[in-house]
C-alpha cells in the first residue's frame, strides 16, 4: 500500500509544469549526500583539490565529481515534494533500469560507506600531493613556462643556489689567498758579531774550457760552531798563487809561519798525486788565512772570495737574465755574511740585488724572505749614503711582496709614510731593479771591484 500511494505522487511530479527544477544546475563547491538513517561523514566522499583545469586522470575525476553532484542536485530537489525513497523508486522507473552511480552509492552497504569514508589521513594527502606535482609539471610541460613572470621557481631556486655556490667559493678562494704563506727562515749568524770561520777544499775536478783543461778546487766555508748552509765556491791553482803573491806583497812571508805554497807543475799536472798534494796545500793555506783576521778582512781575499761571482752576477743583471745571477748573488750573500755579518754595507747591497732579480723572475716567497733581512739590513746601516738610492724602491717592493705572498704589508707602509712626512720623495720613483741596473750600466763586467 506505502508503494501504490507513491506512485501517484511521483507521476504527479513528473506531469506537472510548474514545478521549477533545473536541467543542468552547476555543481556545488562541496557536494554532500543525504544518507537516510546514517550519521553524515565529517568530510566528503572525494577530496577535490582546488586547482585549476587539472589534465590526465585527474580530468575523469573531476567529470566524476560533477557527474555525482548533478546527481545528488537531482536529489536534493526532492525534499519539497517526498523522502529520498520516493524518489529514487521513480527515478529508476522513469529511466527504465538505466545505471545510476550516484543511488549505488546511496544504497551501498552503511558498512561499506563509512569504511569509504572513513579513510585514514595519509590517503588525501598523498592524492593531494600528487595532483599538486602533476599539475606543476604539466603547466611547465604544456606552456613551455611558468606563471606569469614568465620564470620558473624550481630554475629560480637553482640559479639561486648556484649563485650562492659561487659566491662561497669566491669567499674561499678570497681567504685561500689571504691565508699567509708560510716563510723559511734564512740561517744567520749573529747580526754584530763576527764568528769563527772554516775552510776546507772538499772536491777537485779536471774541466775542460775553451779547449784548455784546467783543475777546479771547491770550497766551503763555514762557521766553526756549525753552520746549516754552508757557501761554496771553485776556484783554480792560479787563483790560490795570485792571492799567495798578493799577501807577500803587503805582509812578511812569516805571517803564514812554514806554509810551502804547491810549485807549479809544467807536466803531469793532472795526475792524481799531483792534485792531491795541491788539495792538502790549498786546505792549510785557507785555514792560516782564517786565522788572522788581518788577512781574513782585507779586500783581496774578499776579492779572491767574490769578485768571480759578482762579475759574472753584473754580467747577466745587464742583460736581463735575472734568473741565473739570482744563484750567483745568494753564494755572494752567504760568504759576505759569514764573513762581515749584517751591518756591512757590502751585505746590503748583495741583499738588495738579490731581492729583485727573484722579484723580477716572480720567485716572490723567496724574494720576500731575503726582503726580511735586507729591512734588518737596513736597520743596522741607518745614516749611509746609499740608503738614499734604494730605501723607497725596496720598502715599495717589500710592500707588494709581502701582498703577494698574504704577509701583513703595513709596516712598510708606514716607513713610506714615514719618509713622506719627512719630505723624501716617494712618488714617481725608479723601481729598485731599476736603480740596481742604472748603477751597474757603466761597469765593465771583468773588472773586479775593490773592497
Amino acid at each position: 500500500l506505502i508503494h501504490f500511494y507513491k506512485r501517484p505522487r511521483v507521476k504527479m511530479m513528473s506531469e506537472s509544469d510548474d514545478l521549477d527544477v533545473p536541467q543542468n544546475p552547476p555543481p556545488p563547491p562541496h557536494p554532500s549526500v543525504d544518507v537516510p538513517q546514517t550519521p553524515a561523514p565529517p568530510q566528503s566522499s572525494v577530496d577535490v583539490p582546488q586547482t585549476p583545469q587539472p589534465s590526465g586522470d585527474d580530468a575523469s575525476h573531476s567529470d566524476k565529481g560533477a557527474k555525482e553532484g548533478e546527481d545528488s542536485s537531482n536529489l536534493d530537489t526532492t525534499d519539497e515534494i517526498g523522502n529520498s525513497h520516493d524518489l529514487n523508486d521513480s527515478h529508476t522507473e522513469d529511466t527504465g533500469g538505466e545505471h545510476n552511480a550516484s543511488t549505488d552509492a546511496v544504497h551501498s552497504d552503511s558498512g561499506t560507506v563509512e569504511e569509504e569514508l572513513d579513510v585514514g589521513d595519509e590517503s588525501p594527502e598523498l592524492r593531494n600531493s600528487s595532483l599538486r606535482i602533476q599539475q606543476q609539471e604539466n603547466g611547465h610541460n604544456e606552456n613551455g613556462q611558468d606563471g606569469a613572470g614568465g620564470g620558473s621557481p624550481r630554475v629560480n631556486d637553482v640559479q639561486a643556489d648556484v649563485s650562492k655556490m659561487s659566491l662561497s667559493e669566491n669567499s674561499n678562494l678570497q681567504q685561500q689567498a689571504r691565508k699567509p704563506v708560510e716563510i723559511r727562515p734564512v740561517h744567520i749568524g749573529d747580526m754584530k758579531i763576527r764568528s769563527k770561520l772554516k775552510f776546507e777544499v772538499v772536491t777537485a775536478k779536471v774541466m775542460e774550457e775553451g779547449g784548455k783543461k784546467f783543475v777546479a778546487y771547491t770550497i766551503m766555508l763555514k762557521r766553526a760552531s756549525g753552520d746549516p748552509h754552508p757557501a761554496l765556491i771553485h776556484r783554480r791553482y792560479n787563483d790560490f798563487c795570485k792571492l799567495y803573491e798578493r799577501i807577500l806583497c803587503t805582509f812578511h812571508k812569516s805571517v803564514l809561519g812554514d806554509f810551502q805554497f804547491p810549485q807549479k807543475v809544467l807536466i803531469r799536472n793532472f795526475k792524481a798525486e799531483v792534485i792531491s798534494e795541491r788539495t792538502d796545500a790549498f786546505h792549510r793555506f785557507l785555514n792560516l788565512i782564517a786565522s788572522n783576521d788581518k788577512l781574513l778582512y782585507s779586500d783581496y781575499f774578499h776579492a779572491f772570495m767574490c769578485t768571480e761571482e759578482q762579475n759574472e752576477a753584473v754580467s747577466y743583471i745587464k742583460l736581463g737574465r735575472y734568473h741565473e745571477a739570482s744563484p750567483l748573488l745568494e753564494t755572494i750573500f752567504y760568504i759576505r755574511e759569514k764573513m762581515f755579518t749584517l751591518s756591512h754595507i757590502c751585505v746590503l747591497e748583495c741583499v738588495v740585488e738579490l731581492v729583485a732579480c727573484l722579484a723580477a723572475v716572480k720567485s716572490d716567497e723567496t724574494a720576500y724572505r731575503y726582503s726580511l733581512i735586507a729591512s734588518q739590513c737596513i736597520q743596522l746601516s741607518a745614516g749611509h749614503p746609499y740608503l738614499t738610492q734604494i730605501t723607497v724602491p725596496f720598502l715599495k717592493l717589500a710592500e707588494s711582496l709581502a701582498e703577494s705572498v698574504g704577509h701583513d704589508p703595513k709596516p712598510y707602509k708606514k716607513q713610506i709614510s714615514e719618509l713622506r712626512y719627512s719630505g723624501v720623495k716617494t712618488d714617481r720613483v725608479p723601481s729598485l731593479l731599476e736603480v740596481i741596473r742604472d748603477k751597474y750600466i757603466h761597469t765593465a763586467t771583468k773588472t773586479a771591484r775593490a773592497y
